[in-house]
């Protein structure tokens, strides 16, 4: 199928390593119904970490392109990895990406993966929402992840649901 350039969107995901980048973007192709199960880490079954390596230590270690018809619109996903060691597949993706899904662990709040991605957004002015993930877990705070959020992020941190 053919887009135009107005119903493209690239959407990168970023976040501190375990804040749920991945399984997020299995859930966004499993909602968009470009897939029909929802892959796991622990399965070593996600479409994002494909390679052996990545399968081996159950974490991103190279950004990857995804895709979801959404409406008459296609967004194309970017799961990047957390670990600054690859921060310049982080770069690289965020250089791309129309806006960014930051996803913030609401077990640990804002964290230091979290603060040094935020340095690359900034430098490339890229629209950025929020996300906190994880709030099924039982010592997940999504009070202080939200207050630590506006603290280090500024009064536009805003809740939305």
């Amino acid at each position: 199928m053919t887009y135009q350039t107005k119903n493209l969107r690239n959407v990168v995901l970023l976040g501190h390593p375990g804040s749920g980048k991945t399984s997020f973007a299995e859930a966004m192709l499993f909602e968009a119904k470009a897939t029909t199960r929802r892959g796991t880490i622990s399965d070593k079954s996600t479409i994002s970490d494909f390679t052996n390596i990545e399968k081996e230590r159950g974490n991103s270690i190279f950004s990857t392109l995804m895709h979801a018809k959404w409406k008459d619109s296609k967004i194309n996903i970017i799961d990047t990895p957390g670990f600054d060691d690859f921060v310049g597949e982080v770069v690289s993706s965020l250089k791309v990406a129309d806006t960014a899904l930051m996803m913030l662990n609401a077990r640990s709040g804002v964290e230091v993966g979290t603060e040094l991605i935020w340095e690359y957004v900034e430098r490339f002015n890229t629209p950025t929402t929020f996300v906190v993930n994880h709030l099924d877990n039982e010592k997940a705070d999504f009070e202080s992840t939200l207050e630590q959020a506006q603290e280090r992020f500024g009064n536009r941190v805003i809740p939305v649901q």
